[in-house]
């Protein structure tokens, strides 16, 4: 139900009309909008901070210049994964159209673009994470979020080279589109610079660390939260307000039990009470988890009691008040008593959605210039491991000589099965770590083929070629997979060879349609080799390997 109030700047009062409330924090209350643009509608989020209802008048001014100079900030962040700044004013506060709140009422607003997906709550209430693909799909939410924070942290994301800290991670600030894109949002506003501190402490229990209590927000914080973010996907439960209880909680999943003291060490230190004891790295940190959690084969439900908050009701947009502004709290609320707990998963509903969007890509002239920049940052460094794959056919069409390694390629299918399952007992080559790898490496993601959505896929991002290297360690019999084009992409061909310790099994060009799905015989193989080679030097296809299993 719409509510009948507007918001904006001084010279527009009624620019954005609320709709109705999606979240409540300390700091403000968050709205759904529109924007009319053109006669048509566009949907935008709206994060109101009313003066009346949350600030002493005294504070008003102050807290009104922090937040522009942070709003401000928060425009120079653009990348995938972190929802886009539309802009931020200072105005009247909520009222009719037509009429300015009585009393002369202010607010001060951000306002966000919309992201289309549901919050990680809802997200993980539709899976039970009782299959590898549903874990791997966990995962790359938690690879997703890391690296998107990683990057925050190092202070690359503004021109001065601030550090961005989000402050307030939890699973409702976090958005998950039908492409499995996760994205953070309510950023409330984010405390730029190192260990801000903050008179106000606003935090959601479970996933405050304990120097959040004393009104620090810094980078670690976030590490903790985020730590906390991986309990709840991989358990389905609410984490504990107590590190300690946390810790245990992690451990005893069904996945890390078993960790010898080293790793279990390792992978408890995000719950450090000492901030300077966490991982510094997210993105490392979710790499070790994903080797213990992707093989695991039982739910990962832990059987130890944990804290569940419930949410606060949605707040509904009232018409200005006339009462006298109240002062801030100086404590911060207690959370409430600890529970019994209350699982969240229910019976997983079909993940299809539409296909993935375009991926654009450089053409291989353009890839080259970028390559010897990038060869140069990377002097000394060491490039992020990424994950590759390939498999089935010939050069010539025509069925390969037997080495060992050989495979059969059933050669282009349209058969819906969508390759093998990993849950079925193989392991997804896209859980190894390569090797030797090129430049620009295959990337994980999801993708259609002739028709058919892969979950489970490695995808090519440029026209310029690369190969990947893995070591199979002469531990596998066969390797399963599906090799083709993405359905949004060019029908211009890939070509791909894959190699068995040097000697080529499978060479041959994919095109959009039928895809190739070779099961290839692994059996002694050491070194199993994929390269890839767009066609055409001025446009190529997405090239994707999709369900690639190993299987003894």
């Amino acid at each position: 139900m719409e509510s009948g109030l507007f918001i904006g700047p001084d010279d527009m009062p009624d620019r954005y009309r609320l709709l109705r409330s999606i979240g409540r924090g300390g700091e403000a209350v968050l709205y759904l909008a529109e924007l009319e643009l053109g006669g048509a509608a566009e949907p935008v989020v709206v994060k109101m901070l009313d003066a009346q209802q949350t600030l002493a008048p005294d504070l008003f001014a102050r807290v009104s210049t922090k937040w522009r100079e942070q709003a401000e900030l928060l425009r120079f962040v653009h990348r995938p994964g972190v929802v886009g700044i539309r802009e931020h004013f200072e105005g009247p506060s909520a009222h009719p159209g037509g009429q300015l709140p009585a009393g002369g009422g202010r607010a001060l607003y951000l306002v966000m673009n919309h992201v289309q997906g549901l919050d990680l709550r809802d997200w993980r209430a539709e899976r039970t994470l009782e299959s590898a693909q549903e874990r791997r799909e966990a995962v790359r939410c938690l690879e997703q979020l890391a690296e998107v924070l990683d990057w925050l942290h190092s202070g690359a994301a503004t021109p001065s080279g601030r550090r961005v800290v989000h402050g307030d991670l939890s699973p409702g600030n976090v958005m998950v589109d039908g492409h499995g894109q996760a994205t953070l949002v309510d950023f409330g506003l984010s405390k730029l610079a190192a260990d801000h501190r903050t008179a106000e402490v606003w935090f959601t229990p479970g996933f405050a660390a304990p120097e959040v209590f004393e009104g620090t927000r810094s980078p670690a914080g976030d590490r903790y939260a985020f730590g906390a973010i991986a309990y709840f996907l991989l358990s389905g439960l609410a984490p504990a307000p107590v590190p300690e209880t946390l810790r245990a909680a992690l451990l005893a999943l069904p996945a890390l039990s078993g960790l010898d003291t080293d790793r279990a060490a390792r992978v408890a230190a995000i719950f450090a009470a000492d901030p300077q004891a966490r991982p510094a790295s997210l993105t490392g940190w979710v790499r070790e988890l994903r080797s213990y959690v992707v093989s695991a084969t039982r739910p990962q439900q832990p059987p130890a009691p944990a804290y569940v908050p419930q949410a606060a009701p949605p707040a509904v947009p009232e018409a200005p008040s006339k009462a006298p502004s109240k002062a801030l709290p100086k404590a911060p609320v207690p959370p409430p008593p600890p529970r019994a707990p209350q699982p969240v998963f229910r019976t997983p509903v079909p993940a299809g959605g539409p296909p993935p969007g375009d991926r654009r890509r450089m053409g291989r002239t353009a890839r080259v210039v970028l390559a010897v920049a990038v060869a140069v940052v990377l002097v000394g460094g060491g490039a992020l491991a990424g994950v590759a794959l390939s498999g089935g056919g010939t050069g010539d069409g025509s069925a390969a000589q037997n080495p060992p390694g050989t495979g059969t390629s059933h050669g282009p299918t349209s058969s819906g099965t969508g390759g093998a399952d990993p849950a079925d007992g193989g392991t997804s080559l896209t859980d190894l770590t390569p090797t030797d790898q090129s430049l620009f490496p295959l990337e994980r993601g999801t993708a259609a083929v002739d028709g058919v959505q892969h979950k489970d896929v490695l995808h090519t991002t440029d026209c310029y070629g690369g190969s990947v290297e893995y070591n199979l360690g002469k531990q596998y019999a066969k390797l399963d997979v599906v090799i083709g084009l993405d359905d949004n992409s060019p029908n211009a061909g890939m070509t791909f060879t894959v190699l068995a310790d040097g000697k080529r099994i499978f060479h041959d060009q994919a095109t959009v349609g039928p895809p190739f799905h070779p099961v290839f015989d692994v059996s002694g193989v050491l070194r199993l080799r994929i390269e890839w080679e767009a066609v055409s030097e001025s446009s190529c296809g997405i090239g994707v390997l999709a369900d690639p299993t190993l299987t003894r």
